[in-house]
């Protein structure tokens, strides 16, 4: 019988040299993998804290832009919740500033004649006067859109301030009350409407029916501030905070994160110290660089424009940011305090024109 000489398999060195690349190529695809791994981290991180931190800063911007909407034209007399001015700076030197806005932020309902009921109501047509809720009315109705609803003054303030349409400011007087605290549909108001507020058919094929109300907004005060124990950005609403600067709320506030790892919330303020309409101009040099810290507003009311500073972090310390990572120096009148970490940061900056001050 005749042997081969390749019948006798792989000697010692052929399987060393195979084991030695197999193990070459597991270390290259596993160092491929890590480094592709850390990266999605490091770039997902990243994108967490722009879209979180941007999104909770535009919301803060929005309702400084928006505070005084369907308040009374005399705060001073006709307080929400304890609050006599659209806009309350907290300032702070040495940590976060915090500001408490008062405004009908949220729509409730619309508002109806009492024992109305929407799609069934005939609406009055032209040239006849359409069918309304009548000036001077005390006793309404509202047709709510959610679970968020008024509730009585005598019981519960927090929920007692309405803005109809945006042009009366009305307290709810009396009310239904169920087990929860929340009013029913028909509400006594404390002083009577100051004009008629029409309903509408407006489906597309007009048949006569009343179908919708004028707008019933909830006026509320809420409080924008950092927790700096867990690094949120918080908004507590309604009920008067026992400690905006701490970020603390009582109760029965609703206290709800806007968003995690904020280190910083600044806020600085234009004022029209002398009434022309225009932000003040000490320089001369048209430039919108005359800002002053919270402390500096003597009268809330000179309040034009608001700078808003948000600073956020990542939620997680980044492996090839070691020894990189640190706060700016100084925002608006706060000195940082000096950090060198990992934490990749975001710092945001935007400028808001107060609509209703």
């Amino acid at each position: 019988m005749r042997i081969f000489k390749n019948t006798n398999g792989y000697t010692i060195i052929e399987l060393m040299i195979s084991i030695v690349i197999g193990m070459m190529l597991i270390a290259a695809a596993s160092a491929t993998y890590i480094a592709q791994n850390r990266s999605f981290t490091a770039q997902d991180s990243v994108s967490e804290v722009n879209t979180q931190s941007k999104i909770a800063h535009d919301l803060v911007s929005n309702f400084i832009k928006s505070a005084g909407f369907g308040v009374a034209l005399d705060m001073s007399t006709e307080p929400v919740n304890g609050y006599t001015q659209k806009i309350t700076p907290i300032d702070s030197s040495s940590g976060p500033d915090a500001i408490t806005v008062v405004g009908g932020f949220r729509w409730v309902g619309s508002l109806w004649p009492t024992g109305a009921t929407p799609g069934t109501t005939t609406c009055a047509a032209p040239p006849a006067l359409p069918t309304s809720v009548p000036q001077n009315a005390l006793n309404v109705q509202i047709i709510y859109n959610s679970d968020l609803r008024p509730n009585e003054g005598p019981n519960m303030t927090d929920r007692s301030f309405l803005s109809i349409d945006g042009i009366d400011f009305v307290e709810v007087s009396s009310c239904s009350v169920g087990a929860n605290g929340n009013c029913g549909a028909a509400v006594i108001l404390s002083n009577p409407l100051t004009q008629d507020f029409p309903l509408q058919d407006t489906t597309l094929v007009p048949d006569g029916i009343c179908n919708v109300g004028r707008p019933v907004y909830l006026v509320e005060n809420i409080t924008f501030c950092v927790n700096t124990v867990d690094n949120t950005l918080r908004r507590i609403a309604r009920t008067t905070p026992a400690g905006a600067a701490s970020c603390t709320g009582i109760t029965t506030s609703i206290d709800e994160v806007m968003a995690d790892n904020v280190e910083d919330l600044q806020l600085a303020y234009a004022l029209d110290t002398d009434g022309d309409g225009e932000a003040d101009d000490p320089g001369s040099d048209g430039l919108a660089n005359d800002f002053v810290s919270g402390g500096s507003v003597a009268d809330a009311s000179t309040i034009k424009a608001v700078r808003v500073n948000v600073l956020a972090r990542t939620d997680r310390p980044d492996p090839q940011y070691t020894n990189l990572g640190s706060r700016p120096t100084v925002i608006e009148n706060y000195t940082q305090p000096v950090v060198i970490d990992s934490f990749r940061r975001r710092w945001w900056q935007t400028i808001v024109s107060v609509r209703n001050n």
